[in-house]
């Protein structure tokens, strides 16, 4: 069971840490353990609670209205708005709930049923990336944990490789980039996506995913001939490492580089014309 405190609820839920506090004064919403220090900390169901109480506040219940409900009416409730139109903070809280709660039945069936409804492209725009920027967060001071993580990445993977697939064959043709993380990167969502845009977009792609070694790439570029690289940097990487492998692959390949992920808003864009960002690409 996970342990967090009320900047990890303001952070997943949405609700400032001040609400959570005056909603625990005055309608004792929930009731948190205190450290000897006396500093709140929250239980998974803790968590759950104020997700589903988020998800009827943001689609028009009042908070004292909410109050009067028991948890099982509250759960009630948010399954009921599920069947109708979701808004932006019940989908991404749906999420998170079913992460929390290794619940892959609900995870796939929030994900898909936002799919089936708006798009791929969509969804992944408005709501996967508060989603993961979320849990990234929490990721990184340990209170997510590898098995949740695993869990929601490798569901999020498996769409995007369907979505991917639905897609019609582009016309063979030179490669227009090739995909791929660094060696010893091997968060590849984002990187996914982008193969997804290209294809979309008719673009002809060859996507060689995680941990690829630059020299490996190199021996196989004069058979692939393609016209630019594309670039998912996310694990955390101090700057100077970061800028010396993109100049040392920029100096391998001798091709433009387009780079995305949380390095690349990180540390920005080694000062050459042959690197860009990614989204000068993918948000044409």
């Amino acid at each position: 069971m996970a342990e967090y405190k009320i900047k990890d609820l303001e952070t997943l839920t949405g609700i400032k840490a001040h609400t959570i506090r005056v909603w625990e004064k005055r309608y004792a919403l929930l009731s948190p353990d205190r450290t000897k220090t006396k500093i709140r900390t929250y239980s998974d169901a803790d968590l759950v609670k104020l997700l589903n109480i988020s998800i009827l506040y943001d689609n028009g219940w009042k908070i004292s209205k909410i109050a009067e409900c028991s948890e099982r009416e509250i759960k009630k409730k948010v399954e009921g708005l599920f069947q109708g139109e979701q808004s932006f903070s019940a989908v991404v809280s749906l999420l998170i709930q079913s992460m929390v709660e290794l619940d892959c039945d609900t995870f796939e069936r929030v994900l898909t049923n936002a799919i089936q409804k708006e798009g791929l492209e969509t969804v992944y725009r408005n709501y996967l990336v508060t989603f993961l920027d979320r849990i990234g967060v929490l990721w990184m001071v340990g209170t997510i944990t590898p098995v949740q993580e695993h869990f929601v990445s490798n569901v999020i993977r498996q769409k995007l490789i369907v979505e991917t697939d639905k897609l019609p064959i582009v016309a063979k043709r030179r490669v227009d980039a090739v995909l791929f993380t660094p060696e010893d990167e091997f968060h590849e969502i984002s990187l996914l996506f982008y193969n997804y845009i290209l294809k979309k977009r008719n673009y002809r792609t060859l996507y060689l995913g995680t941990n690829l070694p630059i020299s490996d790439l190199k021996k196989t570029l004069p058979t692939i001939n393609p016209k630019s690289i594309i670039l998912s940097m996310i694990a955390n990487t101090p700057e100077e490492d970061y800028n010396n492998y993109i100049m040392h692959l920029l100096e391998e390949v001798q091709l433009p580089i387009f780079i995305g992920g949380a390095m690349a808003d990180t540390y920005g864009l080694p000062k050459t014309d042959m690197v860009f960002p990614v989204q000068d690409w993918i948000e044409v």
